[in-house]
């Protein structure tokens, strides 16, 4: 089978979506031809496997194809100048299935191609609004369409509610690879750091802004004076970053490249998921984060949400300690019970890290590849 995966993406990227993206192709490399299609800059050299392997750490096994924007131009008409090329770029090659995030090359592939696509989406889109649940309503009725690859279940009920078939739907949890770390001493990294040996760290990592609730942690280390508190990922000097520096218990850091973010967390006591819906449902760019697996294999506890995407891979006080989000009472009670837990925290630790062993990319390319193959047997 030979897969084409087009993306308005530029390569390499920092984000999380840029990481899974080169990660689950790289695995699912391994069971079909994949090309990554992706868009470029004419005044800029296209990147290369080598580029992408030692950026990203992993074995990167894809061809890579590139369309070019003439100028950096509005990011909307990109878009779908983009995917209207990639369009007939991908219809003069031998590709038997197209495979996408972005709805504009959906849209361009059926309607300028003859090829089948699938689409993968971490967002509910159906539920975002009534142009994608009218869009989305018509696609699952369309042959060519050949079905939707979810990052949860708490997505897929979406489209499911406008009338996708289940048969059509996978849930592929996003993954993890242990084998690109390695274990790294605690006291080590809170030297390099300049953080406190002494005192339990509780950190956050990803991006760095109020919209994804961070505004709570810093209360809580408002409650919480004796507590150490780390922010890890600020690329710019916005309100979180203006507000942590009033206090004194907070250490907001700069982007880290992976391995050395997965040492602070390993370094940490307790990982913070801001136990908010905001960012879910009212920002509605967030759904069951990366980041939740990647502070699950650190074996570090986690504090987060008791939220419905949430709870697909976390269970209170079975592998994460989970609060009623946007709850302050709730959370400050919480957040106490854990710090003052120390065998609660190793017991929650611990189990995490042992139900990722077996969640890795390679398994999730093979969901993948056989959820595909269906259509081609």
């Amino acid at each position: 089978m030979k897969i084409t995966f087009i993306s308005d993406q530029f390569y390499p990227k920092t984000s999380a979506d840029s990481e899974q993206i080169i990660s689950s192709l790289s695995a699912l490399s391994k069971l079909a031809k994949v090309v990554l299609l992706s868009a470029s800059y004419l005044s800029r050299k296209h990147t290369t496997r080598e580029q992408l392997e030692e950026y990203y750490g992993r074995k990167v096994d894809i061809h890579l194809s590139f369309i070019n924007h003439l100028f950096k131009n509005i990011r909307g008409i990109e878009k779908i100048a983009f995917a209207i090329r990639s369009a007939f770029k991908v219809k003069k090659s031998d590709s038997e299935v197209v495979y996408t995030r972005n709805i504009p090359v959906v849209l361009a592939t059926l309607s300028f191609t003859n090829l089948p696509i699938i689409f993968e989406s971490y967002r509910p889109w159906p539920n975002r609004n009534l142009l994608a649940s009218i869009l989305f309503k018509r696609l699952s009725t369309t042959s060519r369409f050949l079905g939707v690859v979810l990052h949860s279940e708490f997505a897929k009920k979406s489209f499911v509610d406008v009338g996708f078939k289940e048969e059509n739907l996978l849930v592929a949890h996003n993954a993890f690879d242990f084998g690109l770390y390695e274990e790294t001493d605690p006291d080590f990294i809170r030297e390099k750091f300049d953080l406190p040996k002494d005192q339990i760290i509780t950190t956050y990592s990803g991006r760095v802004n109020e919209k994804k609730g961070l505004l709570k942690l810093l209360e809580i280390a408002k409650n919480f004076p004796d507590q150490y508190f780390v922010i890890i990922g600020s690329e710019k000097e916005g309100l979180v970053e203006r507000e942590s520096a009033k206090i004194v218990n907070i250490k907001v850091l700069k982007w880290q490249n992976r391995k050395t973010v997965f040492s602070l967390l390993q370094a940490s006591d307790i990982l913070y998921l801001p136990p908010t819906l905001m960012a879910r449902d009212i920002s509605k760019n967030t759904v069951l984060p990366i980041k939740t697996f990647i502070y699950k294999a650190s074996g570090t506890p986690i504090f987060g949400p008791q939220a419905e995407d949430i709870a697909e891979v976390l269970s209170h006080r079975e592998n994460a300690y989970l609060v009623e989000p946007d709850n302050t009472s709730s959370e400050m009670i919480g957040f106490k019970e854990l710090i003052n837990d120390t065998e609660l925290r190793t017991k929650l630790g611990s189990k995490a890290k042992e139900e990722m062993k077996d969640m890795t990319w390679d398994n999730r390319a093979n969901e993948i590849y056989r959820f595909l193959s269906k259509y081609f047997s």
